[in-house]
């Protein structure tokens, strides 16, 4: 049985408005969005379902598009309120510091709410990861429609979150085998996005995110030393590591049920257009583009082994590796962990939690937030543009999303899981 807060009808496209809360009822393959619940923000978002003439879509009649601050008196704060004790609650009141003190122990019973379906989230995963990897390495004849429920579950997360891509692997510790199983994972769902917003086709995100949940199979039976890649490792060194992608798609193929081109991708992962990869050398045309992408994310995640901040390996990979996998999928890499979304919690380096206001597309990492001075309450707060802070920046992304993990068992089930609209600056 599915949880669903939202309040939805059906609508047209004609009938769209900036400020609603749509949900797209078409596969995640399906539709050029990157996630299938969200908040319309532009006229190019609605000029685009128009066009690809998306036919079930929903509102939430319960969020209606924002208002002005002039027009939105005291029962817009009650409004905010969340949770059933809550809503009843405040009815009662008639103080605005009653009102307020509702929302923040909502809030806060939100964030613990997350923070725990979190962690839930990232040992469902392992789990999931491990049994799938075990099979593929038992040559398991089922392998390749596990390797499908997979990707589907990870895909239904990326659907029903509202915040950007948190990775699970780095939180795990170093040289273990919980970090190599949730690499795989990472690898899916940063592909499913660099993939849609490249504007894939559905058989070819389908494709590319097979090979992300196995190109790292032939890890699994190298010596304990060379499982754990790092950029200056002396893996690359060892003839025995190069040759990890052939053995991951001799594995697949023993499988059987996987395309020639999935095959192919795991192969040339870590092939370059110069002729300075492996495990055979190829160059230029010769490596599937698919394999680029892939190789990219597995160029980020061997930087970020050795303790090295996603932030500092992105900038890396934009220095220096554009030319190798395209400016187009480096950017979207980028995108895909870097774009906070109006709305977002984020941990500030200096400790403080904040709320992304607006963001500056000038300076995509440094947006206006809303900074909390007290985080055991969540309600005075000041206006900074972080691009002119200097030393102040984001820290990370707090999930907000609390569904729970059995929501994400099918590719199926939906959710309008949504972080609540910041509250109007004061003038």
């Amino acid at each position: 049985m599915t949880t669903d807060t939202g309040d939805w009808e059906p609508i047209e496209a004609d009938q769209l408005q900036i400020g609603q809360y749509i949900r797209i009822n078409h596969r995640w393959f399906d539709h050029p969005f990157v996630r299938r619940s969200f908040q319309i923000s532009s006229e190019r978002e609605i000029a685009t379902i128009r066009e690809v003439q998306l036919t079930r879509m929903f509102v939430d009649r319960n969020r209606p598009a924002p208002v002005s601050t002039a027009a939105a008196g005291p029962a817009a704060s009650v409004a905010d309120i969340e949770g059933d004790a809550a809503a009843g609650a405040a009815a009662e009141v008639d103080t605005a510091a009653q009102v307020e003190q509702l929302a923040m122990t909502a809030r806060i019973k939100v964030q613990r709410i997350s923070l725990d379906s979190a962690r839930a989230r990232v040992r469902v995963t392992h789990e999931r990861a491990q049994t799938l990897l075990g099979a593929l390495n038992s040559v398991d004849a089922t392998s390749a429609t596990l390797v499908d429920d997979f990707v589907d579950y990870l895909v239904a997360i990326l659907n029903n979150s509202t915040t950007p891509l948190a990775l699970m692997a780095s939180a795990a510790p170093k040289h273990s085998s919980k970090r190599y199983l949730l690499q795989t994972s990472d690898a899916v769902s940063l592909v499913a996005l660099i993939g849609k917003r490249m504007g894939l086709k559905a058989a070819q995100l389908r494709t590319l995110t097979q090979a992300a949940a196995t190109h790292i199979l032939g890890l699994a039976r190298m010596p304990p030393q060379l499982v754990d890649e790092e950029p200056n490792g002396g893996q690359l060194e060892s003839a025995t590591f190069r040759k990890y992608p052939l053995l991951s798609a001799s594995i697949l193929q023993q499988c059987g049920g996987f395309s020639s081109e999935v095959l192919r991708i795991v192969r040339e992962h870590r092939e370059r257009p110069d002729g300075s990869g492996f495990p055979r050398g190829l160059a230029g045309d010769a490596i599937h583009p698919l394999a680029l992408i892939l190789g990219a994310v597995r160029d980020f995640q061997t930087r970020c082994n050795d303790n090295t901040s996603p932030l500092i390996a992105l900038a890396y990979l934009h220095k220096h590796c554009r030319e190798i996998y395209g400016a187009e999928v480096i950017g979207h890499l980028a995108s895909a962990l870097l774009v906070y979304p109006v709305g977002t919690y984020v941990q500030l380096s200096d400790g403080r939690i904040a709320r992304i206001f607006s963001i500056n597309e000038a300076a995509r990492t440094s947006p206006v937030v809303e900074a909390y001075e007290d985080t055991s309450a969540l309600r005075e707060w000041v206006t900074l543009d972080l691009s002119q802070c200097p030393g102040l920046s984001i820290v990370r992304a707090l999930d907000t999303s609390y569904l729970p993990p059995r929501m994400f068992e099918t590719g199926r089930r939906e959710h309008s899981g949504s972080a609540p609209a910041p509250k109007p600056a004061e003038a």
